[in-house]
């Protein structure tokens, strides 16, 4: 921590200090403003002038195993929306919840929690806190450190589950976002229209923000989005996802294989409408190839033309991850909805109501891979021309 209580209950921050006064600091006597326990000063050449606990205790400002990239960071931040003319208090410690964010913003009536996260926590940490700060009707904000991005292409990145918990919505209409900031190069990576391409791989479109152009009000800046684009770029994913050796299969995926299998088809004949992107897929427990693939084949494939079918029967047919897992994300997207559409677009169905559907075209198997691959092209061109027409 940042900052610590003096005997006299005043409150020191270590890195406003001279070396000299650190030095007589030492000497002195504080506990941290949350549970009053006594802390240590650490001071050094490679270290941000910090308070430590003399002992592992469980308080609210323990910082989960963050070291001294994470306390430059947030030093940087802090003075960063200061400069900025920004009501912000550093580690305020908040006693209606127990929790004490990294920076609390106060912008008229909005509060804001920022908190930069360098050290890898569990999951269920960063969703409980998110409740503890949304119940008091506040806004959480997690900046990650930049040591989590990690760029592949242009437009491509790795993502895990943990990272995935950071994906923030503010509201149905915003894109979602992660926030990256790196203490060493004093920089901003914002990322927004993420849409996920497996369980580990995502793409969207980056900005990089030095600090001194960055403002608070640019992390709420929405990037358009054109659907041109995305399409454009899943032309690439379609083939991938066609060509893509899968050697060492498990879990889910194996599962699927075997589906595939006792179904009398394989991935390389699977129906082109498989795969196709959709913003809400983090919402899913499987990957677009396997619940899309089983969508058609348990639903639509049997189906007579003409025959119709529900929104919530498709749903009976799939699974969901729960909406807890993403508590940053305040949208209402429906994954299966979204994939309707897309095959509304491509007039394999029409749509009756909002919960109806009927099915208005056959849906055609592959008998090896150069068909699948041309007619992934083509109907892939075809979404490209849908998104043009205005």
């Amino acid at each position: 921590m940042l900052q610590a209580k003096s005997k006299t209950g005043k409150i020191t921050t270590l890195v406003s200090l001279s070396k000299d006064e650190i030095r007589k600091a030492r000497r002195g006597e504080f506990v941290c403003p949350v549970c009053n326990e006594p802390v240590l000063v650490k001071a050094g050449e490679r270290t941000v002038a910090h308070f430590a606990h003399r002992s592992k205790l469980e308080c609210a400002s323990n910082d989960h195993g963050e070291g001294p990239y994470h306390e430059q960071g947030k030093l940087l931040l802090y003075n960063w929306l200061k400069q900025q003319g920004i009501d912000v208090e550093l580690e305020k410690y908040l006693p209606e919840i127990k929790q004490r964010p990294d920076l609390f913003v106060t912008i008229k009536s909005r509060k804001v929690a920022i908190e930069y996260q360098c050290a890898r926590v569990p999951i269920e940490i960063i969703n409980r806190r998110n409740t503890g700060y949304m119940e008091a009707g506040i806004t959480p904000i997690w900046i990650l450190g930049a040591k989590h991005f990690h760029r592949l292409r242009q437009h491509h990145f790795k993502v895990d589950p943990f990272t995935l918990s950071f994906m923030h919505r503010f509201s149905a209409d915003f894109p979602l976002t992660f926030y990256f900031f790196c203490p060493q190069t004093f920089q901003f990576i914002i990322i927004q229209h993420v849409h996920l391409i497996s369980a580990r791989l995502a793409l969207g479109l980056f900005r990089f923000i030095s600090l001194k152009d960055m403002t608070f009000s640019n992390m709420f800046f929405q990037q358009e989005l054109h659907d041109k684009w995305l399409f454009e770029l899943w032309k690439k994913e379609k083939m991938a996802f066609r060509l893509r050796q899968n050697n060492r299969l498990h879990g889910s995926e194996l599962a699927w294989f075997n589906w595939l299998y006792e179904k009398g088809t394989h991935k390389e004949k699977l129906p082109s409408i498989v795969h196709l992107p959709v913003r809400g897929q983090h919402l899913m427990k499987t990957t677009l190839g396997n619940w899309q693939s089983r969508l058609c084949l348990d639903l639509l494939d049997p189906l007579p033309i003409g025959a119709s079918f529900t929104l919530e029967r498709s749903h009976r047919i799939l699974r969901y991850q729960p909406r807890q897992h993403f508590s940053l994300d305040r949208g209402m997207d429906n994954p299966i909805y979204e994939y309707l559409i897309l095959l509304k677009k491509l007039q394999v169905i029409d749509q009756i109501d909002s919960h109806l559907f009927k099915k208005i075209k056959e849906i055609h198997f592959h008998k090896n891979i150069e068909s699948s691959l041309s007619e992934d092209a083509r109907l892939m061109n075809q979404l490209i021309h849908c998104s043009t027409i205005v």
